[in-house]
């Protein structure tokens, strides 16, 4: 075992204790302490709630709160503008953090034809498989960003296919909450829902591809390059 593989992997072991630790010892914060603490921070309320929420997502925590939070404080339009822009910047420091600290460990677990199936998987279908992904709401968000952070996807098509995968619940979410506590137009909400739907097909279809690969002999898999 190399000195840079030996370094690789101590540095994922202490992110995912400090992540754990986080998640463990720092409270999930509630409704009322998020709106409180947006609000308070008057013309800056945007940028407070981007912050608070990229830093809670980096947590193996439900990411629910904030995308109520959203629907909430902000409406439905700019509330869902907001919460996918903060899983934009979430995904996007996830994936940059585990490939900084992890390269070495990566390459050196492509190794193992199992692995070197999910990565063939991902590369030949990439953007999709994670746009599949990210629309099953039992997949948590962290832990997701820090898989993706272990594959070879191209960072920018990871972060579109996050956004773009979340958006149809994210929306429903963000409107029902609004629809709900602020009395909000309640057609947004049956649009929000029919987009549920259509991504809870190509779900179920992505899925099986994944399946479908992912149940390919080990010796078959070719190598990655």
């Amino acid at each position: 075992m190399g000195r840079d593989h030996r370094a690789s992997l101590l540095g994922l072991a202490a992110l995912a204790v400090v992540v754990l630790a986080a998640a463990v010892l720092l409270p999930t914060p509630d409704l009322d302490t998020i709106r409180a603490g947006v609000r308070g921070s008057g013309a800056l309320s945007w940028a407070t709630f981007l912050v608070l929420m990229v830093g809670a997502t980096q947590l193996p925590v439900p990411r629910t709160i904030w995308t109520v939070a959203a629907g909430v404080l902000f409406g439905p339009v700019v509330g869902s503008v907001l919460a996918l822009a903060g899983m934009a910047v979430s995904v996007t420091l996830s994936l940059v953090l585990v490939r900084w600290i992890g390269g070495a460990a990566v390459r050196r677990a492509e190794q193992a034809p199992r692995f070197r199936a999910l990565q063939g998987a991902l590369e030949d279908r990439g953007w999709v498989a994670v746009l599949g992904l990210r629309m099953i709401p039992v997949i948590p968000f962290s832990l997701l960003n820090y898989a993706c952070g272990l594959s070879r996807v191209p960072l920018l098509p990871c972060v579109v296919a996050t956004v773009a995968g979340s958006a149809p619940l994210t929306v429903a979410v963000v409107a029902s909450s609004d629809v709900v506590v602020n009395g909000g137009e309640p057609w947004f909400l049956g649009v929000s829902v029919a987009l549920a739907a259509a991504g809870a097909l190509l779900t179920v279809t992505e899925w099986r591809r994944i399946r479908t690969r992912m149940a390919v002999e080990p010796g078959t898999v070719k190598p990655s390059p």
